[in-house]
């Protein structure tokens, strides 16, 4: 038998002890210093015969109707020193898993407790709720239950902030690695249309180079470019004066009455018979004039 428990139920409809889970959860009255003495205790379900009274929640012992005494005085919850006590022994017994307390004025006797299992919840007169007088109200509301709430417990996770790691860097570092970084330049091609069309038929990679000879290819390509325009120029001039060389014989044929001779200049391109080759190594180098 618990040290701290004192039966003075024997007389009573409710004469049995206490669970014994239940007068383990109340040990923590031995840490306040408390006494507790049982007038109503346990009773037979109602299954089972026997004298009985009341709500089961005294079946089998879950549940007591008791003083509390400390330093041998008794407590009294209408006693404003004493009531801090009380407050602290529902405090203490919601959190070790006590489920009901019952007090306050026309409930049992002046000063006593229900204590025990069964539905979660306080009350006071006629043993309804709206009875309970405040400051067990008020004890047993702020005071955590014996079983976590699972629920509670992971929506405080999800909203609680994750402490700062020393290796996050800082603001600025973080706001310069978030910017887009541009993608690398891809090499220029020196590629023209027909190389292009060529790897596109065959499948190949034929990449002209950025020098030939020692000779930047873009400098090539300019040369090649002005030979184009040269002649070109050569081309348009040749007919230029073919023109003026023929409306020039035309106004003298009506002078003269004859038919003019039709001249015209030779072409910057001549047919390759008509060239002569220079320099030597004929066949393997040189240039056509």
């Amino acid at each position: 038998m618990a040290n701290f428990i004192t039966y003075r139920n024997q007389g009573a409809t409710r004469n049995r002890p206490l669970d014994e889970d239940l007068i383990k959860r109340l040990a923590y009255l031995q840490d306040l210093g408390i006494q507790m003495e049982v007038f109503s205790g346990g009773q037979p379900g109602k299954d089972e015969g026997g004298a009985r009274v009341g709500s089961t929640r005294h079946d089998h012992g879950h549940a007591a109707d008791a003083f509390f005494y400390k330093d041998g005085r008794k407590l009294d919850w209408a006693n404003e020193q004493d009531r801090p006590i009380f407050e602290e022994i529902v405090r203490r017994g919601k959190q070790a898993g006590v489920t009901g307390f019952g007090a306050g004025p026309n409930y049992m006797q002046p000063g006593s407790m229900h204590i025990g299992m069964g539905n979660p919840g306080v009350w006071g007169a006629g043993g309804k709720g709206d009875n309970a007088p405040d400051w067990l109200r008020a004890a047993y509301n702020g005071a955590a239950g014996g079983k976590p709430d699972v629920v509670a417990e992971v929506v405080a996770a999800a909203n609680k902030p994750e402490p700062a790691s020393p290796q996050m860097p800082i603001l600025g570092q973080a706001q310069a690695s978030a910017q887009p970084q541009p993608k690398p330049e891809e090499p220029k091609s020196n590629n023209g249309i027909l190389v292009q069309a060529f790897n596109k038929l065959t499948g190949s990679n034929v990449q002209v180079p950025d020098k030939i000879f020692g000779a930047e290819i873009d400098d090539i390509n300019k040369g090649f470019a002005g030979l184009g325009d040269f002649a070109k120029t050569i081309t348009e001039n040749d007919q230029s004066i073919n023109n003026q060389i023929q409306a020039s014989a035309r106004a003298a044929s009506g002078n003269r009455n004859v038919t003019p001779v039709e001249l015209q200049m030779m072409g910057s391109f001549q047919p390759m018979s008509k060239k002569k080759r220079k320099g030597a190594l004929s066949g393997l180098g040189g240039y056509f004039v």
